[in-house]
């Protein structure tokens, strides 16, 4: 659903009667939709395990802005026009499971920082691991060499 303000303001965000108001930059449209209902199961459990565990990584400030970087070369690819990503973090996580689906060792949910640089996993930058395949390559993915 779509809503619309009479004098919009790009920045709003939100709840309101139980439903959450976020304005998409991409789409440069203010969205609004129903609140989900939280019900705990041992998906949500696993999925709650595996957030907080990668949050405790906590990338440096350069691998972050070459993340950035690498987004926008991403979105301006011809093939992901309609399917553009807003945040690095988005992408991060993309290639995060991506990695796990590649090497069976890699469980997200005990990950760790020593584990990534002692195992020398291709997340440790973003060039690695666009040559590993998690990662699509877009030109002069190479200078994105800041580790994580």
């Amino acid at each position: 659903m779509k809503a619309y303000l009479k004098n919009q303001f790009k920045g709003y965000t939100g709840k309101i009667d139980g439903c959450v108001a976020y304005y998409h930059p991409l789409r440069d449209v203010l969205i609004m939709r129903k609140l989900p209902e939280f019900i705990p199961n041992s998906r949500t459990e696993k999925l709650k395990e595996i957030m907080q565990n990668l949050g405790s990584i906590a990338p440096s400030q350069a691998y972050k802005q070459d993340f950035r970087d690498y987004l926008n070369l991403y979105n301006q690819l011809a093939v992901n026009r309609n399917n553009r990503l807003i945040s690095w973090s988005n992408l991060y996580l993309k290639m995060l499971y991506a990695m796990q689906k590649a090497i069976p060792g890699v469980d997200l949910r005990t990950l760790s920082r020593s584990q990534i640089e002692t195992q020398g996993l291709p997340c440790r930058t973003v060039s690695s691991a666009v040559q590993a395949g998690l990662l699509p390559p877009v030109s002069g993915y190479e200078r994105f060499n800041k580790l994580i």
